[in-house]
């Protein structure tokens, strides 16, 4: 399994927004890639209670872990949790739904957290068009990630900021 290091540069091709697959919550997720084009992905907002796990996946180690499934069996959120190290146990449930939204993944019918692999060529075709075009990304303005922001800091930041206003007035 390989990670992008928080010292790599990810280029973020694209920020999107879709239902948990509970449809309780939108959740906010980016696509990125590294200098060598490889593709990542990550969640980066809940609209919900549920936190999220900050780090960039690479999209072929999503795509090898949920290989490891039995066979003939529905792909599930479970097959992704090696990929998460024990942070938030919902990520992986967010992250199949972001997979569906990209139509890397369909839902089975009848199976309400069943999924399957969808034709990857689509989603291969729109990031290498958007890998390409080294401009703006879709969905968003162009950005590169050098680290990502860790929430309990967001969290600091933001008391820090209210102490300071509530003391100057």
């Amino acid at each position: 399994m390989t990670k992008p290091k928080e010292h790599l540069d990810i280029r973020v091709l694209k920020t999107a927004s879709c239902k948990s697959t509970s449809e309780k919550s939108t959740l906010t997720y980016e696509i990125g890639c590294l200098p060598d084009a490889s593709i990542h992905i990550r969640i980066t907002k809940n609209s919900g209670n549920g936190f999220v796990n900050l780090d960039w996946l690479k999209v072929e180690d999503i795509q090898k872990a949920l290989t490891k499934g039995p066979k003939g069996q529905p792909l599930t959120s479970f097959l992704l949790k090696p990929l998460f190290h024990g942070r938030s146990s919902n990520s992986p449930g967010f992250m199949m739904a972001a997979l569906m939204n990209e139509r890397i993944l369909g839902a089975l019918k009848g199976k309400k957290r069943g999924h399957e692999f969808l034709d990857p060529e689509g989603f291969k075709a729109r990031m290498d068009k958007l890998v390409a075009s080294k401009g703006k990304t879709e969905g968003t303005t162009g950005s590169t990630v050098k680290k990502a922001p860790r929430k309990k800091a967001a969290i600091k930041k933001k008391a820090t900021s209210r102490r300071k206003t509530s003391t100057s007035t």
